[in-house]
């Protein structure tokens, strides 16, 4: 296996060097083209591949990645102890340094630094700021994944709506994620393929069926453990990138304090000069989604809430969120120098600043929004691999599930996963991959992805809080607790739909709820009202299931055992796991 491992890597380099050299890469090629292609080669080369569910779809440490290789030339003496290794201690295994820059860099999308850098040209580092405020989503997401592991017992986000709210709910759940996941893949591509031409020419396109084809290709061959140990990478080069641009522009503006303290003069088009007003209502708008809503629409940010052990997956997106939040704020900093450039506000296009920086600079810039977006991309290909080969797939029974009821598969269930539903992961990602790029035909505005798809699902919130103090049977015989609750689901996620067509189709109504100045103030105001309308819905909801049908609704049951808070080690009801978490230790 080691053997054939080595000799497909080997290949794949050398196929890579007759290209390039067939292609002229040293002299006809633009240096753009030539870093984005070697890039490629190095993601491919040193990614992870494996047969095994549990490296598939958890991330754990079974597989052939080129590091794994060349520590096993070194620790063949171990060899027979790697295979004896416990579930617990592969788990152990996704540890905080893959973790934490695994969470971190798939949230920093291409779509969201080119996003932060266009607001810095609106609003100044407020823009920054603003749009920041959607990655409280971390420490919102890392709540309820830690809730309920410890607490509840579950072991994806998907099973544990299923369970709670019923089948209709979770197949619902589980397509508001696909939407999700379809708009991260269309609008990341589109980022990138800015760089290398007009939107439609013909370098645009080979920009998006390479930048598309590529994380897709190492993720058929590792999953999820494929991306975790790409992400480890890109996270650390798209730092090192960031702050060399920094570097650049300091030295351009005399200092960076510089370029923060400049403000826009008057001009026709900014006739009171200074930057636009409505950069704090944008973060209102932004914590208000990422609070509520918008992490559980997410299975990329999600997913990693069940890897690892419950406290390391804590460290690591209390980490990750600041650490990503920061990106975000700085990343500002170009759009505010384009404005600086044209002497004017609405001038943030990071390709409109690497293309007046030129040589060294633009190829940074474009570094940093490619590792952005192969990153985010093989973490979406992955997610979209797990939802529909485990949780859609798990309704088809497909060998080797022996399970007695059909519903979603949990990630833990591997006895109950096989080839076949590998087989459905890796269709469902280039099904996906391809249906993102065909979708550029009708649109490419990327600020949509955000605004949009945040508002369709504001529904999800109180559902998914809801379930943090679901109140269970205290027995297998007795009356007392909830049963499943549909309608807490539906009638929430419905209400918040509705909500997102009105404010996507401008309707008459959304602009009566202004909240805030500028731009925002209808997201922000939209997004309030219909939140207490959500809550209202999803409150209504569980009095009429359990009011009026709890008789024919089934009863929810209590999942036997959680996981210990610290260890990840499974723990049955009353045992160790009881202790109360001391949260000082996490700090």
């Amino acid at each position: 296996m080691e053997l054939l491992a080595w000799a497909w890597r080997v290949g794949f380099t050398l196929c890579a060097l007759v290209i390039s050299l067939a292609l002229g890469f040293t002299e006809k090629i633009d240096i753009m083209w030539q870093l984005f292609f070697w890039y490629c080669v190095v993601l491919i080369v040193t990614t992870s591949v494996t047969m095994s569910p549990s490296s598939f779809f958890n991330g754990k440490g079974i597989g052939a990645s080129l590091l794994s290789e060349i520590k096993n030339c070194y620790r063949q003496d171990k060899e027979s102890s790697t295979e004896k290794k416990t579930e617990m201690g592969l788990r152990q295994e996704v540890g905080f340094w893959t973790l934490m820059p695994s969470a971190f860099i798939t949230w920093i999308f291409a779509k969201s630094i080119r996003n932060a850098a266009v607001l810095g040209g609106y609003y100044g580092v407020v823009g920054g700021v603003g749009y920041g405020g959607w990655y409280i989503s971390f420490f919102s997401a890392a709540l309820v994944g830690f809730v309920l592991r410890t607490r509840h017992g579950y072991r994806s986000l998907t099973t544990a709506v299923d369970a709670l709210y019923g089948p209709v709910a979770g197949l619902c759940f589980g397509f508001a994620l696909l939407f999700r996941l379809f708009n991260e893949v269309w609008s990341n591509t589109a980022v990138v393929a800015s760089f290398f031409g007009a939107p439609y020419s013909t370098p645009w396109w080979w920009a998006v069926a390479v930048g598309t084809a590529v994380p897709l290709t190492y993720v058929l061959l590792g999953g999820m453990r494929s991306s975790l140990l790409s992400d480890v990478l890109q996270a650390f080069l798209g730092v090192i990138l960031l702050f060399s641009i920094l570097g650049i522009i300091g030295v351009e503006m005399d200092g960076l304090n510089n370029l923060w303290a400049w403000e826009p003069p008057v001009t026709e088009a900014n006739p009171d000069g200074g930057w636009l007003p409505g950069g704090t209502t944008l973060f209102g708008a932004g914590l208000l989604q990422g609070l509520t809503s918008y992490p559980f629409m997410d299975p990329v940010l999600t997913d990693r809430t069940f890897l690892s052990t419950p406290r390391t997956m804590l460290l690591s997106f209390a980490w990750g969120g600041a650490i990503a939040f920061t990106f975000i704020v700085l990343f500002s900093a170009i759009g505010i120098y384009g404005c600086v450039l044209a002497d004017d506000v609405k001038q943030g296009s990071p390709e409109a600043v690497a293309t007046a920086l030129g040589g060294g600079a633009e190829a940074l810039i474009m570094l940093v929004m490619v590792t952005s977006s192969l990153s985010t991309l093989d973490s979406t290909f992955t997610s979209c691999g797990k939802l529909l080969g485990l949780e859609f797939g798990g309704w088809l029974k497909m060998p080797p599930d022996t399970r007695d009821r059909r519903g979603p598969l949990r990630p833990t269930n591997e006895e109950h996963i096989g080839v076949a539903h590998l087989t459905l992961a890796r269709a469902a990602m280039v099904a996906i991959s391809v249906a993102g790029a065909f979708y550029l035909l009708v649109d490419t505005e990327v600020m949509n992805a955000t605004t949009v798809s945040g508002t369709m699902v504001m529904g999800l919130g109180p559902p998914i809080f809801l379930m943090l103090v679901w109140r269970y049977p205290s027995s297998t015989t007795s009356n007392d607790g909830w049963s499943q609750s549909p309608l807490a689901f539906l009638l929430s996620f419905i209400t918040g739909v509705v909500w997102g067509a009105l404010y996507y189709t401008k309707a008459d109504v959304t602009y009566e709820m202004l909240l805030g100045e500028g731009a925002y103030a209808r997201l922000l105001g939209v997004n309030v009202y219909g939140l207490l309308c959500c809550i209202g819905a999803c409150l209504l909801g569980l009095a009429i299931d359990q009011l009026l049908l709890r008789r024919v609704l089934p009863r929810t049951e209590r999942e036997p055992a959680v996981e210990h808070w610290i260890s990840g080690a499974t723990v049955a009801r009353g045992g160790a796991r009881e202790e109360a978490p001391n949260f000082s230790a996490v700090a």
